[in-house]
């Protein structure tokens, strides 16, 4: 049985420490889901417009201040200059489709053109794996998504496992990259060892609460498993998600967006106190 995040907070008080580092994680991870909302949603817009998508090479997302936007570059058949050929702007607060302004044919700004330039060295390394010295191998039914983030940090680059199956929560086969001030992708790391498709169980079982497992150098949720849980939560509608480590667990509460992190050795207690008290007889 599982007591509410709420009952979490009340039975163990987090460090200064942990409470900053959460914040932190849940920060990155609610900035990966818009991103990749906004990108979903501004994708619906325009195929529903029927475009002519000739000269389309890319689209970017990113966040300004309290709006995010997507964009469609175009490339002349010189291969020189890109410019945007339609977009969409959205308020952070509120990624719908009714609420998605347009974007009208533009140059790009320096800004967008030092983005996108990032993203084309990503796709680039999933091509080659010339840092990674590994093929990446994205299972079957998947794809990689890309997402670039810049706001108040370094830019990085998130590499994502998308399924191209409904029904599938994706977990892990994920990346972080990074980047040199010059914009020279310098290091990678692996975030998940494995892909878990999780799915609803057969039989309409009322779902409590997802969870799945890290092991000791990722010991806390990551902010691409917060992406994915908000972005696929209709495949697997649990209301809470744990993260189990070998010295941590992150309980995250979908609907109030709000992270804990507990240790191993609190958790086991205060699980272990809940099946007393609910034992038949006492």
């Amino acid at each position: 049985m599982l007591c509410s995040l709420g009952g979490w907070q009340q039975a163990t008080a987090q460090t200064t420490k942990t409470q900053l580092l959460a914040q932190e994680i849940l920060r990155e991870g609610l900035a990966l889901y818009e991103s990749e909302r906004a990108s979903w949603i501004a994708t619906d817009l325009l195929m529903a417009r029927q475009p002519d998508m000739t000269g389309v090479v890319g689209y970017l997302t990113y966040a300004h201040q309290d709006s995010i936007s997507t964009i469609f570059l175009h490339q002349a058949p010189d291969k020189q200059a890109i410019a945007v050929k339609y977009g969409f702007t959205f308020a952070r607060t509120s990624i719908l489709p009714a609420t998605g302004r347009n974007i009208s044919a533009r140059p790009v700004s320096a800004r967008e053109e030092r983005l996108f330039a990032l993203r084309l060295l990503v796709m680039d390394e999933l091509q080659s794996h010339k840092l990674l010295k590994s093929a990446y191998g994205f299972p079957e039914n998947t794809r990689p998504n890309v997402v670039i983030l810049d706001d108040n940090q370094a830019a990085r680059a998130y590499v994502l496992t998308g399924p191209q199956e409904g029904g599938v929560l994706p977990i892990g086969n994920d990346f972080l990259m990074s980047f040199t001030s010059a914009g020279k992708l310098s290091k990678i790391e692996r975030l998940h060892n494995s892909y878990i498709p999780m799915r609803v169980p057969e039989g309409g079982q009322t779902i409590e609460a997802g969870m799945h497992s890290h092991l000791p150098a990722h010991p806390y949720i990551t902010p691409t498993d917060i992406c994915s849980l908000l972005l696929y939560q209709d495949a697997l509608p649990a209301k809470q998600h744990l993260v189990m480590s070998n010295e941590y667990v992150s309980i995250f509460d979908l609907p109030k967006r709000q992270l804990t992190f507990l240790t191993r050795k609190a958790f086991d207690k205060i699980t272990k106190d809940q099946q007393k008290s609910h034992s038949p007889g006492e």
